[in-house]
């Protein structure tokens, strides 16, 4: 993986995270998930901080004048593990909680044994913690014209 195709990569998982995330919490309080709106909303604004910064760091990239040298630069495995394996293991956490809480939550469950939203909340939260401790001197890298040694 070079810078290119980190930036290619990080942006297209970005835009698809932010438009899934749109699409399930406003449409999942329509379906009978067991979320209402606000707390539907609620949860969006944890999330969506985070993929917009990124995506607004690209813009920044893209749009910015003057436009220096931006010859890929090779990185290294363990650096393109640690820009693809954040986002992935924060999809995979999402998509468990989620779970997790609409199947406890379903109608049938046994009444308040099931996940709160605050848990629901909490554990968006750790996941993008995670995603941010590991990914924020990436994200500046691959979005700089200045590309020194990481790799």
């Amino acid at each position: 993986m070079n810078t290119e195709m980190a930036r290619i990569w990080l942006v297209v998982a970005s835009l698809i995270i932010v438009a899934a995330c749109f699409m399930f919490f406003i449409l999942a309080p329509l379906f009978g998930y067991p979320l209402e709106s606000q707390q539907a909303i609620r949860l969006l604004e944890i999330v969506l901080p985070v993929f917009l910064g990124y995506l607004g760091s690209a813009s920044y990239f893209v749009f910015k004048r003057p436009h220096r040298s931006r010859m890929p630069v090779e990185l290294g495995t363990l650096t393109s593990v640690m820009i693809r394996g954040p986002v992935i293991v924060f999809c995979l956490v999402v998509i468990s909680a989620i779970f997790a809480f609409g199947y406890t939550n379903r109608f049938n469950a046994t009444p308040r044994t099931g996940l709160s939203i605050d848990m629901l909340a909490g554990m968006l939260a750790a996941a993008l913690g995670l995603l941010t401790v590991t990914t924020n001197l990436m994200v500046s890298y691959i979005f700089s014209d200045v590309e020194g040694e990481l790799g």
